[in-house]
């Protein structure tokens, strides 16, 4: 069974706003805050610390601009915003492209924008903790790791196929750790002892990007009893046309057996 322990955060810093807003007729300056963007695969959040009790009571506003466009455009989701975060993941933009956000405080009057360097989501981004899938058997645990982000993901839409992984496997009983570099998203650990119990945490990394991510949450999985039967012996597989038949020799009679089979891609990424 499957259980996942620990969850992992990281916070992408894209840059810093600071700005004023003008006092009114013998009124306070409100102090300056800083504005930071946290990307994480599709998920696009600012986020801003309250530093100023006069600042309780603003509401914040963002706009965006394009690339190449001078046309300034109310940020979707970062309107009138009372809190101290907001999330813009719904605007629909190339990830490759510069945008350029803007900033503007407002109690009772309003400050000046403050505009933020330009920055391209894609470079930015941080990759997110891969989704992790396991099946123990006696002495060993297959791994199936899916792709940082969702399914349709924008942010990692053409580099499905160039994740590779790293993972750290550990006894649960043991302080001892053993790391396992650069695999794919189909990966089976041998030689591990029956009915104990694994943990193991994956990270994702993008090699040609120079982009690594951070280790996801934590799984734990127990290797069933040991099986004693010995394996099967002298497989082959024969084709004809489309028939394609696998055989092998056992040397006890009334046996089932159960075939897994690994896909000819990841088979070549491993050489």
């Amino acid at each position: 069974r499957m259980v996942a322990l620990l969850g992992a955060t990281t916070l992408m810093l894209v840059a810093v706003a600071l700005w004023v807003l003008p006092a009114a007729a013998g009124g306070k300056h409100l102090k300056s805050q800083k504005v930071e963007v946290d990307i994480i695969d599709d998920n696009f959040i600012l986020k801003w610390n309250r530093i100023d009790e006069s600042l309780r009571n603003a509401t914040f506003s963002f706009d965006y601009q394009k690339s190449g466009t001078d046309n300034w455009r109310k940020l979707p989701g970062c309107q009138n915003i009372t809190s101290t975060k907001c999330n813009f993941s719904s605007l629909k933009l190339s990830v490759y492209e510069e945008i350029k956000l803007r900033i503007r405080a407002e109690k009772e009057n309003t400050s000046s924008w403050y505009e933020v360097d330009p920055f391209t989501p894609y470079n930015k981004a941080q990759i997110g903790p891969p989704e992790v899938h396991l099946e123990a058997e006696d002495k060993a645990i297959m791994i199936n790791i899916s792709p940082p982000g969702t399914k349709n993901s924008v942010m990692w839409a053409l580099d499905g196929l160039s994740f590779r992984y790293s993972l750290v496997i550990w006894k649960n009983s043991s302080s001892g750790e053993e790391e396992i570099k650069n695999i794919c998203s189909i990966h089976k650990i041998y030689k591990l002892s029956p009915e104990t119990t694994y943990c193991l945490k994956v990270k994702a990394a993008l090699p040609k990007a120079s982009k690594v991510g951070l280790y996801g949450p934590v799984y734990c999985i127990k290797t069933t009893v040991e099986n004693k039967l010995p394996p099967p012996k002298n497989i082959e597989v024969s084709v004809l046309n489309q028939s394609y038949v696998l055989k092998w020799d056992y040397a006890y009679a009334n046996m089932t057996f159960q075939v897994q089979w690994l896909h000819l891609h990841f088979g070549r990424l491993r050489q």
